[in-house]
Parts: structure tokens; C-alpha cells; sequence
């Protein structure tokens, strides 16, 4: 499929164009034994009147596998996630006239890329926003890579802050969700962008889990 090509980012780096969706991940907190969320479905709201827009659904706490889904639509997209480095996850669209993609980056990384079948490329990335009263928000940030004239083209922000991060999570919590503003005049499909952010936010809970177990490792040893 043809992305489009339509600039939609201002001077400012702001998007013109949004579709805001709200990612009600809880995540998880620091102290705590290094277990998977107990969170089997996580609801993506639409911000204009609070509707479901999608649910991402895992059969059992230690499965890493995924199904993005519409109400109105059914299944959408299927993730394979898998905590252990040298296998990066799989995005797997269940619509047969939507293209699939594989994940790549380090089990580690903080930068999280992607390939659809055209060609094009992508990039998650973090980053950092003010506000007006001063207020720091933690960013999200997906970029088109590798693309002739669009190199760092803004295409979505997941924007975590006082007042846009998931209800009944907390600043230092890893993998909660927030808002998330997408360019709804690039065309790459929506639910590829919502669920490699979902992916995103999986890896910030399995840093979160490795430093877990390696703290009540070394406990457990009597310390360094």
C-alpha cells in the first residue's frame, strides 16, 4: 500500500491532522516480585466521547500473545511478543487485504523499529515535551525513517504527563499507558500503530521485570 505524502507536521513540530486515542495500560510499579501485569485486556478509548476503539486481549498472564480487535470490525492484528532477547515480536494483520510486519530492535533498546512490506520504515523513540505552566511530559514518538523527503516525519505521540497518563497509574510506573495523538493523514493503518506503541510499552514493563529479578537475585545472595 502507498503511504500518502502529505506533510502534516507544523513549524512547530506539532501535529495538524489527530485522531487522539487513550491507552489504559496500568502498567506496573517498581516494588514488586518481576511477574507478567495481571492486565489481560487493555481498552483504547476514543478521546472525543470515551467509546472503545480497540481492545488488546491476552488469553492467560503469561502468554505473549496479543489480539488488537475493533468492535465493529472483529480482529484486527495479532502480536507474538516473546521476553527473551534474539526474537524480536511479530505483528501479524487477521485482515487479509492489510499488510503484516516484523519488529526489530534489542530486547534492551529503548528505539524500536519496523518495516512494512512497501518498503517503508518506522521508528519508536522516546522523548521529552513542556507544557505552557512548565509541566515535563514523557513522550513516545513514531518517525518515518528511510523515506525519501520524509526522513523524521512525526507520524504519532504517546504523551504520558500528569494530566494525559492512564488513570491509576503514577509517574514512575513501566509500560502505563496516556494519550496518543496520531497523524490521521499518513496513511499507514492505525491498528499497526497502535500495536507496535502496545509493543513499546511491553518492553518497558519487561526492563522494569529484569531489574526486578535482578535486585531479588542478588538479595537472595546476600547482595554485591
Amino acid at each position: 500500500m502507498e503511504l500518502d505524502k502529505t506533510p502534516s507536521v507544523s513549524s512547530d513540530g506539532t501535529l495538524t491532522s489527530c485522531r487522539t486515542l487513550l491507552i489504559d495500560s496500568k502498567g506496573i510499579g517498581f516494588f514488586r516480585l518481576p511477574f507478567p501485569p495481571r492486565q489481560l485486556e487493555l481498552p483504547i478509548l476514543d478521546a472525543t466521547d470515551g467509546s472503545l476503539a480497540y481492545v488488546s486481549t491476552r488469553e492467560r498472564v503469561s502468554s505473549g500473545t496479543a489480539v488488537l480487535s475493533k468492535p465493529t470490525v472483529g480482529d484486527l492484528v495479532k502480536t507474538e511478543y516473546f521476553f527473551r532477547p534474539g526474537r524480536g515480536p511479530i505483528v501479524t494483520s487477521l485482515q487479509a487485504d492489510k499488510p503484516s510486519s516484523k519488529v526489530h530492535g534489542r530486547w534492551t533498546s529503548r528505539i524500536t523499529s519496523f518495516r512494512m512490506p512497501n518498503g517503508e520504515a518506522f521508528e519508536w523513540s522516546y522523548g521529552r515535551q513542556k507544557a505552557a505552566d512548565g509541566e515535563k511530559a514523557n513522550l513516545i514518538v513514531l518517525r518515518a525513517i528511510e523515506e525519501a523527503h520524509r526522513t523524521g516525519t512525526i507520524l504519532a505521540r504517546l504523551i504520558r504527563g500528569e494530566e494525559t497518563r492512564a488513570p491509576g497509574s503514577k509517574k514512575c510506573s513501566a509500560g502505563n499507558g496516556g494519550t496518543l495523538v496520531i497523524d490521521s493523514s499518513y496513511l499507514l493503518p492505525e491498528e499497526i500503530i497502535v500495536a507496535t506503541c502496545l509493543i513499546m510499552l511491553e518492553r518497558e514493563i519487561d526492563r522494569r521485570r529484569m531489574t526486578q529479578a535482578m535486585m531479588l537475585s542478588a538479595a537472595a545472595s546476600g547482595g554485591p
